[in-house]
């Protein structure tokens, strides 16, 4: 491949070509609770991923390289221009290493739906760390340090609750995504390598819904049934939502050209909820009863109402999957 065509791969909306300004900059890619994908997704850029790693010095990525604490320690403030942080912060460990790689960095990308939004680990919040605990190991035994070990030997303790990064540090840039996907890692590194970054606060997605850029057909407007998708094979041209099956495009940004209505699978909301939606549960809660009662008037119509909502099988699972810490009960410490 081309070094031309290389940087269009790398770029996406931002067709500015990747330049140095001065010393290679620093970055750092860590991970907390996480699956590990986001990580792996920087391959999703293709052969690109060789352009962008001669441009940039990796200071920090243990996960790539031998990285140690100690390492990050010994950094002088403001050593490292962009931390890349992915995963919740689910433990007293997590959240040491994000504020000390807040102090050594310029800038704090929160990475993927669970620095984000606190991602499908959130969803352990709707229960206590001793539901956790003995989901996972039962009444037997449990990691601990062996007696007479150092304490720093042991487990890292959890944390109440799962956090996304920016309640625990200051974050400067998000890129959404489970995982992010290559058009929107291409963006943020165009703009961080040529020195044209957005105002801080951006979200390197789209501001409108991701119905927008969703190349199925939009007719039918009255919801009549919910249904799973392994209970139907959907109309591979036709709204997903329309067919009954729960897709949350109306309310999460747009930027991955709908991966997964493309593929057949309804969105998930991995990219967040648009600026419009705020709250994405409420919001897509809001969408479905307008959906059912564009087909009735009168009161007649709340029992039907009613019974079509309730066929929607696990409410916060499906409507807040990546993104508990946002319920309004979680906010007001209830959740």
């Amino acid at each position: 491949m081309s070094e031309k065509k290389t940087r269009r791969s790398v770029s996406s909306s931002n067709p500015s070509p990747i330049t140095h300004h001065g010393s290679r900059p620093k970055i750092a890619v860590y991970w907390t609770g996480s699956c590990g994908g986001c990580d792996v997704s920087f391959l999703e850029v293709g052969e690109a991923i060789v352009e962008v790693l001669s441009q940039v010095e990796i200071a920090f990525w243990p996960a790539l390289a031998d990285s140690k604490k100690a390492d990050l320690e010994a950094m002088p403030k403001g050593y490292i221009d962009a931390a890349l942080i992915n995963g919740a912060i689910r433990t007293q460990e997590n959240l040491e290493m994000v504020r000390l790689l807040r102090e050594k960095s310029k800038l704090i990308v929160a990475y993927g739906a669970c620095a984000h939004l606190g991602g499908i680990p959130s969803l352990a919040n709707l229960y206590g760390r001793e539901e956790l605990l003995k989901a996972a190991f039962g009444d037997g035994w449990r990691p601990g340090p062996p007696p007479g070990a150092p304490q720093e030997d042991a487990p890292p303790e959890l944390l109440p609750k799962a956090l996304p990064l920016a309640q625990a540090v200051p974050v400067d840039y998000t890129v959404p995504g489970c995982p992010p996907p290559a058009g929107l890692i291409g963006e943020f590194f165009s703009a961080f390598l040529s020195g044209e970054m957005p105002p801080p606060g951006h979200v390197f997605a789209k501001v409108k819904a991701l119905c927008e850029e969703c190349p199925r057909t939009r007719e039918e407007r009255v919801l009549k049934k919910i249904v799973r998708p392994h209970e139907i094979v959907p109309d591979p041209e036709a709204c997903l939502l329309d067919q009954g099956i729960i897709c949350l495009g109306p309310v999460t940004r747009g930027g991955c050209s709908a991966a997964c209505p493309s593929a057949g699978m309804p969105c998930t909301g991995c990219l967040g909820p648009t600026p419009k939606a705020g709250d994405m549960g409420l919001s897509m809660v809001s969408a479905l009863a307008s959906l059912v009662r564009a087909g009735e008037e009168g009161e007649a119509a709340i029992p039907s109402e009613n019974e079509i909502l309730d066929q929607l099988v696990d409410p916060i699972g499906t409507l807040y999957k990546y993104g508990v810490p946002d319920m309004p009960c979680a906010k007001e410490g209830e959740g």
